[in-house]
């Protein structure tokens, strides 16, 4: 609860697709299909309470606002952020984001975001024929220890600029409108990962290398290519299909009651009673002969189990094992497992890594901004050189990208602002008051108002997230570093100690790394694979 009273959620607040397609109502979608926090959420969720406006906005009865109703908002900003025309949900007939740069709102119709919105999707597509070209060449694996920043960075410096993907020349202005939007896009797109670009892998950008025809002369681009760098149909797969990168289907959307909502099934007094809180698990000793696990806790307290899931946060298990590096002899080992874990597990947990994510909250006397749109996206109003994404940089760099759904929707003098990538890290341990000071000026410098207003001078409240200071968090969620692999992921997910020590959570789900639905069916995997172990046991008996 913010200064004012407005209630939000300081963590996960997002249903990432409800599995159900851009445009349909659901009905024709099997349970399978949706995605497993929906049907969660349907379990939490009071029919009864719904009117006739809910419904319509929310076939699935499952209590969702429909915030992003095309998809990621991050990922795809031409078919999310900018498309004018609806689907059937409420509310869809808009535009998502307002761009302000520099305190001039650019126009909706402006043709500079469609240039920038080319150049945007005409780099993701050459950096996407690079990782495929370096399959085709069985150097595929080098994508997972090269990053999407260095690439676009390469790609910009050295490409040929009658393919228009070059950095502006020396005497072209800087501060080109189309060259800060091309630098927005791809700062949105950094804060979808739980790295800058930086750090997230090349890999995770490649479509079906089978889309690409390499060679071709010398490495020219073949005839068939629409524009020169990869083929239309490739690029419409990268870029405008709905479910991507970790997503389901369908909208994005918040939870009318808060994500908390979510716990709801598990509330139940049978459940309940089954849950010790406020126990910090100190070490898990494994006695082979009897198969049996003891937890020990900080305060004495010992629970004896014949099986054991462990849900800690990626971040929580690299300091449960002294953050060992089991190639590296005179590493030491933490003895929270006992005996320790298999060589392929610690090394799963060390090329597992946790992200940094912030959100800053501030909240104003009265909403004296526009609420037109759910998203405003800021750019700095003079741009000292081109954004390079090869590298970190620590600060709040160029962007900002606010949250004006509270204002919007619900009428609270509230904006909630995205720090990742090198700008989480500038605020991870740093004071909440530098922050909100760094942070307005910002704004002060490049968001739109009404009347001129300063929102430095009429900001009541701010508060910080800190995930990344929580020593039981240590970070906001979890993903791929350079060099991960998928068969970290699923080393983790293998169970240990002859079938009795299992591993849950968004770090060991390759395929929704980092996301609550991964979490979820991480979860559910684990129970089903304990299940058979018990099933087998049984037979054996």
């Amino acid at each position: 609860e913010l200064s004012n009273g407005v209630k939000v959620d300081m963590g996960a607040a997002w249903v990432h697709g409800t599995g159900v397609p851009c445009g349909s109502d659901g009905n024709e979608c099997g349970n399978d299909e949706l995605n497993p926090m929906v049907r969660w959420l349907q379990k939490s969720t009071d029919t009864d309470e719904y009117n006739d406006a809910n419904n319509k906005q929310d076939p699935l009865g499952a209590g969702l606002i429909y915030t992003s109703p095309r998809g990621n908002p991050d990922t795809r900003p031409r078919d999310v952020l900018h498309a004018s025309s609806g689907f059937v949900a409420a509310d869809m007939d808009q535009h998502l984001m307002e761009l302000n740069i520099g305190k001039q709102t650019v126009e909706r119709d402006d043709a500079n975001i469609t240039k920038a919105l080319d150049l945007y999707e005409k780099i993701l597509a050459g950096a996407s024929r690079v990782g495929a070209a370096a399959f085709l060449c069985h150097e595929g694996m080098a994508t997972s220890t090269i990053s999407i920043g260095k690439t676009i960075d390469v790609l910009r410096t050295n490409a040929n600029r009658k393919y228009g993907l070059g950095f502006p020349k020396a005497d072209d202005s800087i501060d080109s409108i189309v060259e800060t939007l091309l630098g927005f896009y791809l700062h949105n797109l950094q804060i979808w990962h739980p790295h800058d670009l930086a750090n997230v892998q090349l890999s995770e950008f490649i479509a079906d290398e089978t889309d690409f025809e390499v060679g071709g002369g010398g490495g020219e681009p073949t005839d068939d290519s629409a524009d020169g760098i990869t083929d239309d149909a490739a690029e419409d797969r990268i870029h405008n299909e709905g479910g991507d990168e970790g997503d389901y289907p369908g909208p994005h959307c918040n939870v009318q009651g808060g994500m908390g909502t979510i716990l709801g099934p598990l509330q139940s007094n049978d459940v309940k009673e089954c849950v010790i809180c406020e126990k910090e698990v100190t070490s898990l000793d494994w006695e082979e002969d009897s198969g049996t696990i003891l937890v020990t806790c900080g305060d004495g307290l010992k629970v004896e189990a014949d099986f054991c899931i462990v849900t800690l946060p990626i971040a929580c298990l690299k300091t449960a094992i002294g953050n060992h590096d089991p190639s590296d002899p005179d590493s030491i080992y933490n003895d929270m497992f006992r005996p320790p874990l298999s060589k392929e597990k610690e090394e799963a947990i060390s090329m597992l890594q946790m992200g940094s994510y912030k959100k800053v909250f501030l909240t104003f006397d009265d909403i004296f901004w526009s609420t037109d749109a759910s998203f405003i996206g800021l750019a700095r109003s003079q741009l000292k050189r081109p954004q390079l994404f090869g590298k970190t940089e620590i600060g709040l760099g160029n962007y900002l990208n606010v949250d004006n759904t509270h204002a919007k929707t619900y009428g609270q003098p509230v904006l909630e602002i995205t720090l990742a990538g090198g700008s989480a890290q500038w605020a991870t341990g740093r004071e909440s008051e530098k922050i909100q000071t760094a942070v307005l000026n910002f704004m002060d410098d490049s968001m739109c108002t009404n009347y001129g207003s300063s929102f430095t001078s009429r900001c009541t409240g701010c508060h910080v997230t800190r995930w990344e200071e929580d020593e039981f968090s240590q970070g906001a969620y979890a993903g791929f570093k350079l060099g991960t692999l998928e068969r970290h992921a699923a080393a983790l997910a293998t169970p240990g100690w002859d079938g009795r020590l299992y591993f849950a959570g968004d770090a060991i789900i390759a395929e929704y790394e980092g996301s609550v639905h991964g979490a979820l069916l991480s979860g559910k995997d684990a129970a089903s694979k304990l299940l058979e172990q018990l099933v087998d046991e049984a037979r054996s008996a």
